[in-house]
């Protein structure tokens, strides 16, 4: 019995020892298997990775996309500092001056300075428009006493100076010595009729020196508004030019009406006439030899 315990001992411990010997393949891949497979702290960390994986830090980044993202202080301070300082300050006022350009586009004194109303009335004098369509060249009055166009026209009132109402004549109005260009007295010309008229008689006259250069008519007249200082005859009237002579006219009526009469002065006065000795001489003629004269008027036609 004790021989057979201890056979069978010595065969157990044999088969240890050879067991010892040799590598235990499948145990260990047991083990490696069962800390491979299992491995659950490995595996869950790293499956689930939490802190990698999810990486709250880099993926959410609360701290920096909100500043690069939204960027609160970068974008309001760049986009309204840029914005009102250089549109408004560009477009009004390159806008207002070059846009509506007001002097520019209106004249004036364009539009008005080029087309402007202004236009019309500045291109002529102011008695040019249509009803003085067939005047002749520098002249703008139409008669007073009959057809044609004004050369000039005057009255006495209180004194023996005359007074001018109209004066279209090719040279300017003066009382200066030498003048080529006035109305006067000349001789014992007195104020008659509290200054209403002059009185003219013997040798003296009233003398219109002017001038029609550069004029354009055909034909002259000469109105005299007159009447006889005499209460007891008429009297007659003669008009004198330096260049053509005399021209005799009337009777002029001794009553207290002032008439108007009229001398055809054609062959008297020409647009060529030197305009030093363009002039009118009125005397008193036959009959009582006293004018009563109070206006005169030259037109042309």
């Amino acid at each position: 019995m004790r021989v057979l315990f201890v056979g069978c001992l010595l065969l157990a411990l044999g088969c240890s020892h050879e067991r010892g010997d040799r590598p235990i393949d499948a145990g260990a891949t047991a083990d490696g298997a069962a800390d491979s497979a299992t491995a659950t702290d490995g595996a869950t960390d790293a499956a689930t990775a939490p802190d990698a994986a999810t990486a709250p830090d880099a993926a959410t980044a609360p701290d920096a996309a909100p500043d690069a993202a939204t960027a609160p202080d970068a974008a309001p301070d760049a986009a309204p500092d840029a914005a009102p300082d250089a549109a408004p300050d560009a477009a009004p006022d390159a806008a207002p001056d070059a846009a509506t350009a007001t002097d520019a586009a209106t004249a004036s004194d364009a539009g008005i300075d080029a087309a402007p109303p202004d236009a019309g009335f500045d291109a002529g004098p102011p008695d040019a428009g249509p009803p003085d369509a067939g005047s002749p060249t520098g002249l703008s009055t139409p008669c007073a006493s009959g057809p044609g166009w004004t050369v000039f026209r005057f009255h006495y009132d209180g004194t023996t100076n005359a007074v001018i109402d109209v004066w279209d004549a090719s040279c300017s109005y003066s009382l200066a010595p030498g003048s080529a260009c006035n109305v006067v007295p000349v001789g014992s010309v007195t104020s008659v009729m509290s200054g209403y008229a002059v009185s003219i008689s013997g040798s003296s006259y009233v003398r219109v020196r002017y001038s029609v250069a550069g004029l354009s008519f055909t034909s002259a007249t000469v109105y005299l508004q007159a009447r006889s200082y005499s209460t007891s005859a008429s009297t007659y009237f003669e008009l004198w030019s330096p260049l053509y002579g005399g021209v005799e006219n009337g009777p002029v009526d001794n009553d207290w009406t002032y008439d108007w009469y009229a001398t055809d002065w054609s062959s008297h006065l020409s647009p060529t006439d030197t305009p030093s000795l363009t002039a009118i001489q009125f005397y008193a003629g036959r009959g009582s030899g006293n004018l009563a004269l109070h206006a005169v008027e030259l037109c042309v036609e």
